[in-house]
């Protein structure tokens, strides 16, 4: 089973227009995007969440829980569908949300894109539920396939506060072959790709729940070079592992096609892992002239 649709937000006079589905295995990576543009300029060629590691202290696990749409259910909000869009905010703040809810034994899981008016993109994990009794992280996988404006032109940079001006402003090294990453917040450490003809682009800002790499899951982002191959639609991994270091294999990134994934590590203690609202995800937000 499957859901699909097409969206243009908001009506009249869209700034956002993407493809989106929801499918059962062997497609199970959450709500899938596809083909976003914003004010007529494409961001996206795909954005998923194909890989959802849990982490246990204790005996438990690990395990990896795809979302799909067998394990995905109607709301109170949208009790007639498995995706649910609705709008929120004002002005600047107004958005259209994606989400669709899931259970997985006593993991209870929203998976959300909410598309700012601003171009501001917000990809989250909300979770809750506890399946055994100790603390445990969920080590939550995005898959971002940037197409910026159409055209495999890309480059991928990262901004740290003590890292001089090399070109691109002060803080930004910019990466000419692939790399993976763990955060720093002591230098702000965060990331960025650019269309290297028009200037536009996008910067990823981890979220202040996304914790930090570990050695269960050893990078937070991953900078690659596109292969359709190295896309597996939920496939990505094992409970055990990641996998994509193997994908690290020093190919050129410099006005590419580039793939960034990133990982955040949603920590849930025994004492609270019951309260809903737990959170994980980073911000994407516009750079250049849209």
């Amino acid at each position: 089973m499957s859901e699909s649709g097409r969206i243009a937000w908001p009506a009249g006079q869209p700034v956002w227009t993407f493809d989106w589905r929801l499918a059962d295995s062997p497609d199970e990576e959450g709500i899938v995007v596809l083909r976003a543009a914003y004010r007529g300029h494409q961001v996206f060629a795909k954005v998923s969440l194909p890989s959802l590691r849990v982490q246990y202290d204790g005996p438990c696990g690990p395990y990896k829980d795809p979302l799909n749409h067998d394990n995905s259910h109607p709301t109170r909000r949208c009790p007639r569908t498995r995706v649910c869009a609705y709008a929120s905010g004002s002005g600047a703040q107004s958005a259209l949300n994606l989400e669709s809810y899931h259970t997985i034994g006593a993991y209870r899981l929203t998976h959300r894109w909410v598309f700012r008016a601003d171009g501001v993109v917000l990809p989250r994990l909300f979770s809750a539920g506890l399946q055994c009794p100790f603390d445990h992280r969920h080590h939550t996988y995005w898959r971002f396939d940037f197409t910026l404006d159409g055209v495999p032109r890309d480059l991928g940079l990262e901004y740290n506060t003590y890292a001089p001006d090399e070109g691109w402003g002060a803080g930004w090294h910019p990466f000419r072959t692939e790399t993976s990453r763990v955060k720093n917040p002591a230098s702000r450490r965060s990331w960025a790709v650019l269309n290297k003809d028009s200037g536009r682009g996008y910067h990823l800002l981890p979220g202040p729940n996304d914790g930090t790499a570990d050695a269960f899951s050893t990078s937070d982002l991953w900078l690659l070079r596109y292969h359709g191959s190295e896309d597996r639609h939920g496939r990505q991994g094992s409970a055990a592992a990641d996998g994509l270091g193997a994908y690290l294999n020093g190919e050129d990134t410099d006005g590419q096609n580039l793939v960034v994934w990133y990982c955040g590590h949603l920590v849930h203690h025994v004492s609270d892992a019951g309260r809903d609202r737990h959170a994980v995800g980073p911000d994407l937000v516009p750079l250049g002239p849209w």
